[in-house]
């Protein structure tokens, strides 16, 4: 079964809820670190869909862009290594506030 909040998903769609809702349950195999006062997630897009196999690569991509261009998280390159590209992510306050906010959608 899958979760994720009905008030995302309602302005932002289905997909985006169900990434943001991946990436805020902070999955215990993800690497974390803190860093400007937030915690980074590591997670790759391809992560996403084999823990989410209804989703396409490209449909994680999108919900990325979706929900970075609408302010709810932040993306960055953490990585130490130069050959790492894997995206680090976390919630801005306002990504924060809107998942605290939402009930979850089973």
């Amino acid at each position: 079964m899958y979760t994720f909040r009905g008030n995302v998903a309602g302005k932002f769609g289905v997909n985006a809820a169900v990434v943001a809702e991946y990436l805020y349950a902070g999955d215990s195999e993800l690497e974390e670190m803190e860093f400007a006062g937030k915690t980074w997630y590591r997670c790759s897009a391809k992560r996403i869909t084999v823990d989410n196999p209804f989703l396409t690569i490209d449909m994680v991509k999108h919900a990325v862009r979706v929900l970075r261009k609408s302010g709810i998280i932040r993306t960055g390159k953490l990585a130490k290594s130069s050959f790492d590209h894997t995206n680090w992510f976390c919630f801005t306050e306002y990504g924060e506030n809107l998942m605290e906010g939402g009930e979850q959608n089973d």
